[in-house]
């Protein structure tokens, strides 16, 4: 099965399929060879929504250098799958090749084509109609399971930014589609598959973001020790509420008493310039010297979703996935290590 380029968007709530992404320079000046196994091995077969189809062959000499589909699945609203194609052109290639906010598309991807799978009763959704009306055609090519199927075509957004040239790519590949749907087949598929990964994804800590420090971090930092205790703070609470001198303490204890136990602390409202100075005041105060990281969006997300209060803290294992019920408000020593042991001893 030959596999196509997918982007993953936001994982707060959404679960996709994420494969290498290839640009090309605009130097070059032929197309990659295709192989006799490429052309006949055009299957895309989607699990979680019990999807197939066979890949047009005319997006073979496009889909490493100006193609990216975009996969979501998510069973908490009203459409449950989406399959999204995208024109791109060579700048915006090079431009996805740096970009730091992948919200931030709007000029670089242009939809060509999509195929949305949504529940009978959301048909008639603001969210579902909203998906409608950026298209000229649509069509139900399928129902099962309560679910119905649309392809649609004719995207009816701006493309002018376009040069001549590239709209007759762009064009060759919206015309495509019309093959693609003489292809599509559904399957039976099981949701709670898709279920029980939104809910993994709730439970797991993810991000690559800096520390107060300037120091680059990432979640992978979670590998360095079994657990690890994830105090959540804002420099708002300061200084009414303001348990540096403890987590302190706290990250000092493990050290020497708990080495396969890690602390780390998240500034909920960094980066901004007044929220790390008043962090970093409080750490100075009691000379803490514990990791203190500020949030990027998806860990960003994960707060605005989960969090009820603050300070918050939770222990996680050594993959980033929470283990214990939130902790919430200023604890004592006592009880952070009690809540330790009782890790350790399960």
């Amino acid at each position: 099965m030959k596999k196509l380029f997918f982007f993953f968007t936001s994982m707060a709530v959404l679960f996709g399929s994420v494969f290498a992404l290839t640009s090309c320079s605009k130097e070059q000046t032929q197309p990659p060879a295709i192989s006799e196994q490429e052309i006949t091995d055009r299957t895309v077969k989607l699990d979680k929504c019990g999807l197939q189809y066979q890949a047009p062959e005319a997006w073979i000499a496009y889909e490493q250098t100006n193609m990216i589909p975009i996969t979501n699945t998510t069973t908490e609203g009203d459409i449950y799958a989406q399959i999204q194609y995208n024109y791109v052109t060579d700048e915006g290639m090079q431009s996805l090749a740096t970009l730091s906010n992948l919200s931030n598309t709007e000029n670089i991807l242009f939809p060509f084509g999509e195929i949305i799978v949504f529940k009978e009763e959301n048909l008639n959704s603001e969210t579902v109609q909203s998906e409608f009306s950026k298209y000229g055609y649509r069509e139900e090519f399928a129902a099962q399971q309560g679910y119905l199927y649309y392809i649609l075509e004719e995207y009816q957004g701006d493309i002018s930014s376009l040069s001549e040239e590239e709209k007759k790519v762009y064009e060759i590949l919206s015309e495509s589609m019309e093959d693609l749907k003489a292809t599509v087949s559904t399957y039976a598929f099981d949701e709670t598959v898709v279920k029980e990964a939104i809910e993994q994804i709730k439970k797991t800590l993810s991000f690559s973001s800096q520390t107060l420090e300037g120091e680059s971090i990432d979640s992978s930092i979670f590998a360095n020790a079994d657990f690890t205790v994830v105090n959540f703070w804002a420099s708002y609470c300061y200084p009414n509420i303001n348990e540096t001198a403890t987590l302190e303490q706290l990250d000092s204890t493990l050290k020497q008493s708990y080495p396969n136990v890690q602390f780390v602390q998240v500034v909920i409202d960094t980066p901004t310039t007044e929220a790390e100075e008043i962090a970093k005041q409080a750490k100075k105060e009691v000379n803490a010297d514990f990791i203190s990281i500020m949030p990027d969006e998806t860990l960003g997300n994960w707060i605005l979703q989960n969090l009820e209060g603050l300070p918050t803290t939770v222990i996680v294992n050594n993959q980033g996935q929470i283990i214990t019920e939130q902790i919430q408000g200023v604890q004592s020593l006592e009880n952070y290590i009690d809540a330790v042991e009782t890790v350790l001893a399960e």
